[in-house]
């Protein structure tokens, strides 16, 4: 039976390549698309969920750590540092905007996430360092690797806002959020660069707590004991930013990958259903010989099947070649590529298949094996 199949696929050469090509390209879309969102869903939020601390501590409302919209209560610093289960507070001051480098115009302006730390504890300040200096002094910025890669910017380049410039001192590795980069500077000079009174209060803080220290039971306290305030996990808090900055994204992909889907569908079984119309006496012949339908119906479901199969194999192969050169030509292409995704379009191209040869099976079953014999 898989004889009759390869058969009447491989007859004609141009026809299967054209399907099996249909079918790798819809691979090659949803594979690459899904590779693309795992890969920002993998470091937008990375910064938040890596800074070692047990909790983050944000004003009520607060969504996200990239929009930054938070601002805590005066004397909450003090409060936190004389809880019992807290071993050290680190206060932040973060703010979204857009700068330039000094030799550059005014409009050539890029997207940096400021954070203000301290660094004498080291809380919410750079998780490692790639070169430079790994402490910034007053009126320097240490940049993400990515803001060098991306937007050029190196170490001894001044970072423009308004009347007030950083200078750039070292480069650290963890913060990228894909459409922007984490820049680090001392609580002083965010205040400084960012001309905000002293008396400014903290964006969030960050709290260590003491060995044994019940993390849910702490955050349940703190939060009764200081009305309007949030208590969160890293990883939650880096689950709401991921939310908030791909959840938009996310109904465009969805839309993106049913059109890669029906694309497939479409081109397999147009040649499926041509290569069964073109068949339609030599299946005739097969019926009067007494072969029944289920073992026609067989014949066409194993030729979609090899087609779905071929297409696979060639668009999954492209796509592990594609994404990292991708990603090493375009910076903001961050791709992952994980093989529970692999599984699953396996699997969508097995539906593919399979709703490719539904209409040349109700073809099959309209074929008269008389009529094969007339004239």
């Amino acid at each position: 039976m898989l004889l009759v199949a390869r058969k009447n696929l491989f007859s004609e050469k141009t026809r299967l390549a054209i399907s099996v090509g249909g079918v790798a390209l819809s691979v090659f879309l949803i594979g690459i698309l899904l590779a693309l969102y795992r890969g920002w869903d993998q470091q937008v939020g990375s910064f938040v969920e890596n800074v070692p601390v047990d909790l983050w501590v944000a004003s009520d409302g607060t969504t996200d750590f990239a929009q930054a919209a938070s601002i805590l209560p005066e004397g909450l610093e003090r409060h936190l540092e004389i809880a019992p289960d807290v071993k050290t507070v680190g206060g932040l001051i973060v703010r979204p905007m857009e700068v330039y480098r000094s030799q550059d115009p005014p409009t050539e302006t890029f997207d940096l996430q400021l954070v203000g730390y301290d660094p004498v504890g080291g809380l919410g300040g750079p998780l490692r360092s790639v070169e430079g200096k790994k402490v910034p002094g007053p009126g320097e910025i240490i940049v993400d690797e990515q803001m060098h890669k991306r937007h050029n910017v190196n170490i001894g380049d001044k970072l423009v806002r308004g009347t007030k410039q950083l200078t750039v001192v070292g480069y650290s590795g963890g913060g990228d959020f894909v459409y922007t980069q984490v820049g680090f500077t001392t609580l002083d000079t965010a205040v400084d660069y960012l001309s905000l009174d002293p008396t400014t209060q903290r964006t969030f803080f960050v709290l260590k707590l003491k060995d044994g220290a019940d993390v849910d039971n702490v955050a349940a306290r703190l939060t009764l004991a200081t009305p309007g305030v949030k208590y969160i996990k890293g990883k939650d808090f880096a689950h709401e930013t991921r939310k908030r900055i791909l959840g938009n994204i996310l109904p465009i992909l969805i839309v993106v990958l049913i059109v890669a889907f029906i694309v497939g569908l479409a081109v397999a079984g147009l040649t499926i259903y041509t290569a069964t119309i073109e068949k339609s006496r030599e299946y005739g012949i097969l019926k009067a010989e007494g072969f029944t339908n289920p073992f026609l119906y067989r014949v066409v479901f194993e030729q979609s099947l090899v087609t779905g199969a071929l297409g696979f194999l060639l668009g999954a192969g492209i796509t592990l070649i594609v994404a990292p050169f991708a990603q090493d030509s375009v910076p903001q292409f961050v791709v992952f590529v994980r093989w529970q995704d692999i599984l699953a379009i396996a699997g969508t191209t097995l539906l593919m298949a399979l709703l490719a040869a539904y209409i040349p099976i109700r073809r099959l079953t309209s074929i008269d094996p008389v009529s094969v014999f007339k004239g």
